[in-house]
């Protein structure tokens, strides 16, 4: 497996912590040290001044979260940085090693006031001028229910009047296993998560709270960063599954892929699948689509494609067109026609090549109960929905796939025995092999039609040309990414378009080569995310 960066649930993340404490014999006070000192060193790594001329806010609520701002506390006196340290709780319910720094700072008379309530607060910024850098350690993944009383308001608080807010672990109201904002939440500038991020950080809402996000070690037991279920997509790992290809192959050595799609009002889908299939590499492309669309998608496709003249109206030329391709793309704008039930039964009992299933073909699959076809596939299947066509694969509710993605993408393998792949601003990627990555570079630009469609070609096209299924997925996630960004760049966001991803593949592919093998593993060092 590529040494790709290990995400957590706060439940993971908790036994990991107990584990090195208990059968490695890594003191807590050990952790807490290093994750105070880690913090430090890349809040001045962001902000070099802060501390010189106006106090660097602590605030510190329950639990270990309020033990790691002690240490900072603590280590930005030591530097002679001004520091002020708020408490939302009796000290006296403090334990361990939060017990133990909270009294260090004491013995070195630090400046503390308890909040008996928000007015105390509001009163120092009434009296005090900034611009002030806060330290957010009130409660971090130690969340439970929705934030209350002098939490919720001592967070209003903050985020009206501290510009430059560092939360220590996850904003304080964000849920560090789903992104759910609990009531409010911190909005931070810079997030530092320790040991491992959580999914909390990548998923919606709360990814948006968070800031900048740094990784940085903890000094726990090595063999964690492997263990597990779910890993960040890196560039690195990306650039070690392209292949290198033989520089004297011809077309057929690089597959034949055929896209199944497209009808009056919806060529574009199939016309973009197909050009980013193109793009991906593939050796030969080819579109089959309705008869009565073959005239008008003809004039829409690039030269290098060929449209196939078939009528997939009629059954029997089905096993015609399905029979001789490296792989079969099929969805991009078929719409939902009743010989489309005819056709993708076909398909699924007789093609034994791999196979992209999206849009279209996703609905017929729900419309019709074809997830034991695709249980029976032999070859690889890959499934690419968005949440909309997810809770219609699975007969939930949006909100509940929103709710718990991980889980869903669970039952999707299990329901499919297929590579799933739930696109959204952090995509994430699931398989039978029970391992889900996670692609995290948000672009609102790529929130655009067609964008779907590209991304369902791309995976076609090195599916076809002999790549592992769940390889493909990954590489192509990755790749449409990495080509949204340049368009973006080029286009701007507002203005971007799903042909400028396809325009920017090539760019995607160069940036990817270019990364090279890390000197030390991704954790050893503060990691902006």
């Amino acid at each position: 497996m590529p040494d790709f960066m290990r995400i957590t649930t706060n439940q993971e993340m908790r036994k990991i912590d107990q584990i090195a404490q208990d059968e490695f014999d890594i003191d807590a006070n050990i952790l807490m040290e290093n994750a105070g000192r880690a913090a430090v060193q890349v809040l001045f790594d962001v902000y070099p001044h802060a501390g010189k001329q106006k106090e660097i806010l602590v605030f510190a609520g329950k639990g270990n979260n309020a033990g790691d701002a002690f240490v900072v506390a603590r280590r930005l006196l030591c530097l002679d940085r001004k520091v002020r340290v708020f408490l939302l709780v009796d000290p006296k319910q403090y334990k361990g090693s939060t017990k133990k720094n909270y009294e260090i700072l004491t013995h070195m008379k630090a400046k503390m006031l308890q909040l008996e309530a928000v007015s105390d607060l509001n009163a120092f910024f009434e009296r005090s001028q900034g611009p002030f850098v806060a330290i957010d350690g009130i409660l971090g993944t130690g969340l439970k229910g929705n934030l209350e009383g002098i939490f919720y308001d001592v967070v209003e608080c903050i985020n009206k009047n501290v510009t430059n807010i560092v939360s220590l672990d996850i904003p304080t109201g964000v849920d560090g296993d789903s992104g759910a904002v609990n009531g409010a939440s911190i909005l931070s500038t810079l997030t530092l998560s320790f040991g491992f991020p959580k999914l909390g950080h990548f998923l919606p809402p709360g990814a948006s709270r968070r800031g900048k996000l740094v990784n940085v070690d903890i000094s726990l037991p090595p063999q964690y960063r492997k263990e597990g279920s779910m890993f960040l997509l890196r560039p690195h790992p990306m650039a070690k599954l392209l292949e290198v290809r033989d520089r004297y192959g011809h077309k057929n050595s690089f597959g034949h892929c055929l896209l199944i799609g497209g009808s009056i009002g919806t060529c574009g889908a199939i016309s973009l699948a197909s050009r980013a299939c193109h793009r991906i590499g593939t050796g030969l492309v080819s579109v089959a689509t309705w008869s009565d669309t073959y005239q008008m998608l003809s004039t829409r496709l690039v030269d290098e494609t060929m449209v196939l003249p078939v009528q997939l109206n009629h059954p029997e030329v089905a096993q015609e067109v399905i029979g001789k391709y490296s792989s079969i793309v099929i969805g991009p704008g078929l719409g939902m026609r009743k010989e489309g039930k005819r056709l993708m039964d076909e398909l699924l009992s007789t093609f034994e090549g791999p196979l992209v299933i999206d849009a279209d073909g996703l609905n017929l699959i729900s419309e019709y109960d074809f997830h034991d076809l695709l249980v029976k596939r032999s070859a690889p299947t890959v499934l690419t929905p968005h949440v909309g066509e997810m809770a219609r694969l699975l007969k939930m509710d949006k909100e509940d796939i929103l709710k718990a993605p991980v889980d869903a993408i669970k039952r999707a393998v299990d329901k499919t025995f297929s590579v799933v792949v739930l696109k959204g601003a952090s995509t994430l990627i699931g398989s039978t092999e029970e391992r889900i990555y996670l692609n995290h570079y948000p672009n609102d630009g790529m929130a655009t039609a067609g964008s779907g469609d590209v991304l369902a070609g791309m995976i076609g096209g090195l599916l076809g040309q002999n790549m592992n299924d769940f390889d493909a997925a990954q590489l192509g996630v990755f790749l449409h990414s990495f080509a949204g960004g340049f368009a973006s760049k080029k286009y701007g966001h507002r203005s971007m378009c799903a042909s400028d991803i396809i325009k920017n593949i090539g760019n995607a592919f160069e940036k990817i080569k270019s990364y090279s093998d890390p000197s030390f593993p991704e954790e050893g060092r503060a990691n902006l995310l």
